[in-house]
């Protein structure tokens, strides 16, 4: 934004109104002086961007620290002027990007009163205990901002507790940041002195605008109290000297730190000619101060990589700040290192680059220590390689093991069934058959039990009842090694058969579920649930303690779902590992395998009330007797 000056905008260069007006977004008049002297505005304003504008502190904090500081000086120009920066009338400290504040703000900012006394005995004991040095300057409006503005304040009036403030200051900032403040401070205070003696300097045209519409803000910078302070910019002429080696000392503590530094710190000319160089630099590249000021930067840049000072100086020349670039570089003794460098571009004071400063950190070892951890990676990647091929043909023979395993697993299943049929067939009729024979034998003998003795006629008698026990268990037994109703009828009749024997053996109601329409399943099927059912039930009697149990028996979308449950007291937690030898015994795992094998899912669930199992077979298509004639 640039406002609409009364004052004639010929009273200076028009290069530097360019520049200024670029930097500010405004021209203030503080730069508009007498044509006879341009050579003085310019260094007024080469000494507004070094102390000022170019100042390492953060923007808002600078500008709301100007404006604070411009209550005490007597001419409103600097407080009304830099209060229009501050709320986006112009640039605050000339960042373009930096946040405008509210009037409001600003109001805030102007009613805070200097403290003295006891006042800033608080504020130098909140700093002395603060931790120090601060991480970050603070933001607007909190107590370490105005702890900093207080003990910034008396400082600048050089108060009788101006050497306290300055050492808490230290303290918090460090001496870097301390002395860019103090510059800061020297900038400040000259622009007071400047506006004094320049009378001429009014107020521009969009800060009279701004006064006239702000009551409140025009109060606090027309009628602000702590003007009386003023009366320190009298001596002004007289600080100048202290203060300019005040300066002095600055600049020669940043040397020292600059020629203290590890890192190699070196300045050229747009040329390439070198024109600083640091001890960092002799420690890194061999060469002396006294051997390399002078030479050319190439000295330094292996042959092959020439071409990267062509594109660094072209990107200089365009203002762009290079950092963290990593290259390499020669020593004197011609040992190539690996650097990373950060270039910044220096400026005049006319804002044109002039040179470049650069910053390289020798990173030979971080370099030696990525490589060889490379090294390790790809060792350790070869390796895992190598065991993972290995895992991997175990994992496939362990894979037709266990095939094989299943396979072995089944055919033992199938055999075992077939066994159980023959043997009940056996049974049924062989032994069957003999002690049928027997009872009819034994029956003839007790129908003339007359002619015998009292003794061998009970003898016949108890004979007649022990083959009669013995062919109802044996026929018990045929069924549960095979029932021939499986085979005769289907499944359903099977498990009711079944079922109702088990009740009247075990004393347990076993409540049957079976889907309506369920209809003949094919032999390994209807084998495998009655297996599994046989299973269940014999550990509902033998662990469960359970008086109830149920079986639900249900066809749909081409599965058969089967679901034997209890009320029982359950099966512990840690017993419910169906992969551990350890934990359920051989039925529950027999009864998995065998519906594994028909490629269905088995599980069991546990708690305090009971255990339930669950099995899901897939139904394959069977073609009954009927069908096949």
């Amino acid at each position: 934004m640039t406002s609409n000056n009364a004052q004639s905008a010929s009273t200076a260069t028009p290069e530097l109104q360019r520049r200024v007006n670029a930097r500010f977004g405004v021209l203030p008049n503080f730069f508009r002086l007498s044509p006879e002297t341009p050579e003085i505005t310019e260094r007024l304003w080469g000494f507004a961007q070094a102390a000022y504008l170019d100042n390492p502190l953060p923007s808002v904090f600078k500008e709301r620290l100007f404006v604070y500081l411009s209550r005490f000086c007597a001419v409103r120009y600097c407080i009304a002027r830099h209060t229009g920066f501050l709320i986006g009338l112009g640039r605050p400290a000339g960042d373009k990007d930096a946040r405008a504040e509210s009037v409001g703000d600003v109001v805030k900012l102007l009613r805070r009163p200097l403290p003295r006394g006891q006042e800033l005995q608080s504020r130098l004991s909140f700093c002395s205990k603060s931790p120090a040095p601060l991480v970050e300057i603070p933001t607007a409006d909190t107590q370490m901002e105005d702890g900093l503005f207080s003990l910034a304040s008396h400082v600048f009036l050089q108060t009788a507790d101006a050497t306290e403030c300055l050492d808490t200051l230290e303290r918090l900032l460090g001496t870097v940041r301390l002395q860019y403040l103090l510059l800061f401070l020297v900038f400040v205070r000259a622009a007071h002195y400047w506006t004094r003696v320049h009378p001429e300097i009014q107020f521009e045209d969009d800060i009279k605008q701004l006064l006239a519409t702000h009551e409140a803000l025009a109060s606090c910078i027309i009628d602000d109290p702590e003007t009386s302070a003023d009366n320190i910019t009298q001596s002004i002429l007289d600080e100048l000297p202290v203060l300019r080696q005040k300066a002095d000392k600055a600049i020669g503590l940043l040397a020292s730190i600059v020629d203290s530094s590890d890192d190699a710190i070196v300045s050229k000319t747009l040329e390439g000619v070198i024109t600083s160089w640091n001890a960092g630099a002799e420690r890194v590249f061999g060469y002396t101060a006294k051997e390399a000021i002078g030479q050319h930067i190439s000295m330094i840049i292996p042959i092959d990589r020439r071409d990267e000072e062509t594109n660094i100086l072209a990107r200089l020349n365009q203002g762009e700040r290079i950092e963290h670039f990593e290259t390499v570089r020669l020593r004197k003794d011609g040992k190539a290192i690996d650097i990373s460098v950060t270039i910044s571009p220096v400026k005049d004071a006319a804002g044109r680059v002039v040179g470049a400063s650069k910053v390289g950190r020798d990173i030979s070892e971080r370099k030696q220590t990525e490589a060889r951890i490379q090294e390790l990676h790809e060792d350790l990647e070869l390796r895992v390689s190598k065991r993972t091929a290995e895992l991997e043909g175990k994992n496939r023979e362990l894979l037709k093991q266990t095939d094989v395993v299943r396979e072995l697993s089944g055919r033992l299943l199938q055999i075992q069934d077939e066994e159980r049929r023959r043997i009940a067939r056996e049974l049924h009729d062989s032994a069957g058959q003999l002690l049928a024979a027997i009872n009819m034998n034994i029956s003839k003998v007790a129908r003339e039990k007359e002619k015998l003795s009292t003794g061998a006629g009970r003898s016949v008698e108890e004979a007649a009842d022990l083959v009669q026990q013995a062919l109802v268990e044996m026929r018990t037994m045929s069924h549960l090694l095979h029932p021939p109703l499986l085979d005769e009828v289907g499944l359903e009749s099977a498990i009711r058969g079944f079922i109702e024997g088990f009740a009247q053996r075990s004393k347990i109601d076993v409540n049957l579920i079976v889907a309506p329409g369920f209809e003949r399943l094919s032999p390994d099927l209807e084998i495998t649930i009655f297996r599994v059912i046989q299973e269940c039930l014999t550990n509902v009697h033998r662990h469960s303690g359970s008086r109830k149990a149920e079986v639900r028996l249900t066809r749909r979308h081409g599965y058969i779902h089967l679901e034997v449950s209890d009320e029982g007291k359950g099966i512990p937690l840690d017993k419910l590992d169906l992969n551990s030898p350890a934990t359920l015994g051989v039925g529950f795992r027999g009864m998995r395998e065998r519906i594994r094998q028909l490629g269905g899912t088995f599980q069991v669930h546990s708690t305090g009330n009971g255990t339930s199992v669950e099995a899901t077979l897939p139904v394959k298509q069977v073609r009954t007797q009927q069908d096949n004639l």
